[in-house]
């Protein structure tokens, strides 16, 4: 691999032609790197991101779960690196941002579910349930109170779409358990995933028009579920937060993991059935938590500048312990996943906090809690600024930039960028990533695909141009006991986030903010949300 000294001094030599080739409309270009800024970011390098992954990433944090005393230590890593940077603290309790919310769960020595036909009774076990579904911190389907069903009958409906119980009359169904099967949901599809939610919010919200008091659905590759008395986090903001898919009154969901349940599932015939429900599930009970996204501010030296920022970021929690594991290795220590993304951010606030004088921009430096649980840290702070929303010119976040071992072949000094031609910043990150020999590119399908997936998204909804870099979308031992920090390709990864620092440098350097591109139909709602925040027309 060349020096990074090497890959600078290319730079400056091929700037002028990169301009042309990769020149972004209204972003000013910058010729040379001077030799400041090229010892700061060399700061960056492959020793210092092992030495920070292998403790992140290590056993002692136990999967950095949210919440859970693994990821606190975490955090306070965090913070400890970024105080030794100088930045300064940018939380509510200095370098934290504190989300108090609550942890929800139920005692479920009490709780029962019986399925009986003629044949006979099937017990199930609250292990191999799960309630509702959750998506964006918003719970969907969700079952309140204590539920007491005794011998409901049954009723089995084939699900297609939202219509699929339109033949059904209230007489019907009033007072009776429906029974039914979703199929699977896609993965990487934005888009066919909320057209898939839709359609079964429609089902969940016409059985409850109908009168049903439970909707059982039955999951036949699942063997185990969340378990129906599973603690879950409750963000109080989300109460009075309207669902991605609309207020419509719906049905509680119970789902039954496991060839048992689907065995009786199809041994019933469609519409009303002779077999019977004995349901019950005690009362919740809330324990009050404190979550935090870490926060450092690098203040930027032009007074014209200096109060507006560009956001560099990643999560820092990960999946946690898998549940039931008595033997071999339990804890899935996200070490691509994102402990990669959260060491970057560090490496970078190390590197450019060196620089005298400092950016013109300020820089904010934030490691987001809860990604794992629908992007809940990245959505709070969008709900909760530390810094004028107005005022963020621009969002560069990182996910999984330490593996090479993509599933679609090594991804050696390649980088993508997640909807790479939205905004302006997808041309300047080719132009930093030409010169150095890292490959930033678009993706055909993946790109766009996982633009929503990450922590960039909360902040594109305000109208923010935010990105995720990234090498491997898909990795072998992708929320796996195998995502070790031996396995990260440090070299590649030193270049990568490099690029990166090198990016976020010209964004803070120059005095026209990015935007969004408002040629692609896909930026639409995020352009009309841009001129929302600056009041424009």
């Amino acid at each position: 691999m060349d020096s990074f000294s090497t890959f600078l001094r290319r730079f400056a030599r091929v700037a002028l032609v990169l301009v042309v080739c990769f020149s972004a409309p209204g972003m000013a270009q910058q010729s040379s790197v001077s030799p400041r800024e090229r010892a700061a970011i060399e700061r960056i390098s492959a020793d210092s991101l092992r030495g920070h992954l292998s403790f992140i990433a290590s056993d002692a944090l136990e999967g950095r779960k949210t919440p859970s005393r693994g990821l606190d230590i975490a955090a306070e890593y965090i913070a400890a690196q970024f105080r030794r940077a100088g930045l300064e603290p940018a939380g509510d309790d200095g370098y934290f941002q504190t989300a108090k919310w609550s942890l929800s769960g139920r005692d479920m020595k009490s709780f029962e579910l019986k399925l009986a036909n003629g044949a006979g009774v099937l017990p199930v076990a609250a292990e191999q349930t799960s309630f509702g579904f959750q998506i964006s911190g918003v719970q969907l389907w969700a079952l309140d109170g204590e539920p007491a069903l005794a011998g409901a009958g049954l009723l089995k409906a084939a699900f297609k779409d939202g219509a699929s119980l339109d033949s059904f009359t209230r007489e019907q169904l009033a007072g009776k358990v429906l029974l039914t099967e979703f199929p699977p949901l896609p993965r990487g599809d934005r888009d066919r995933l909320f057209q898939q939610l839709r359609a079964q919010n429609d089902f969940m919200a016409k059985a409850h028009a109908l009168g049903v008091p439970l909707v059982i659905a039955f999951d036949r590759e699942g063997t185990r579920g969340r378990g129906a008395g599973s603690v879950r986090l409750v963000d109080p903001e989300s109460k009075g937060r309207q669902s991605p898919l609309g207020d419509q009154p719906t049905a509680p969901l119970l789902v039954v993991h496991g060839a048992q349940g689907a065995q009786f599932f199809d041994a019933l015939p469609v519409g009303a059935t002779p077999a019977t429900a004995t349901f019950r599930a005690p009362a919740r009970i809330e324990t009050p938590v404190r979550l935090r996204n870490v926060a450092g501010i690098l203040r930027g030296s032009d007074p014209a500048l200096r109060d507006t920022y560009v956001l560099v970021s990643a999560h820092y929690d990960h999946i946690g312990v898998r549940e039931n594991c008595a033997e071999g290795d339990c804890i899935n220590n996200g070490a691509n996943d994102d402990g990669s993304g959260t060491v970057s951010v560090v490496e970078i606030a190390s590197a450019l906090s060196a620089l005298n004088p400092r950016p013109k921009r300020s820089i904010l430096f934030v490691t987001f809690f809860g990604e794992e649980l629908g992007l809940v840290g990245s959505r709070f702070y969008g709900r909760n600024p530390l810094v004028p929303l107005a005022k963020t010119v621009a969002q560069v976040n990182m996910e999984q930039v330490g593996r090479t071992d993509d599933s679609e072949g090594p991804q050696v000094g390649r980088a993508a960028l997640t909807g790479f031609d939205y905004s302006t910043l997808g041309a300047l990150f080719e132009r930093a990533g030409a010169a150095s020999g890292v490959v930033v590119y678009k993706h055909p399908t993946k790109s766009d695909a996982f633009f929503g997936r990450s922590d960039n998204q909360a902040l594109a909804d305000v109208g923010v141009p935010a990105h995720t870099f990234g090498v491997a979308f898909e990795f072998p031992d992708y929320h796996a006991v195998g995502d070790h920090w031996e396995k990260i390709d440090y070299a590649n990864m030193e270049r990568v986030v490099r690029t990166v620092a090198l990016g976020t440098l010209l964004i803070a350097e120059d005095p026209q903010a990015p935007k969004w591109n408002e040629s692609n139909p896909k930026t639409a709602k995020y352009v009309e949300a841009w001129r929302k925040l600056h009041a424009r027309d």
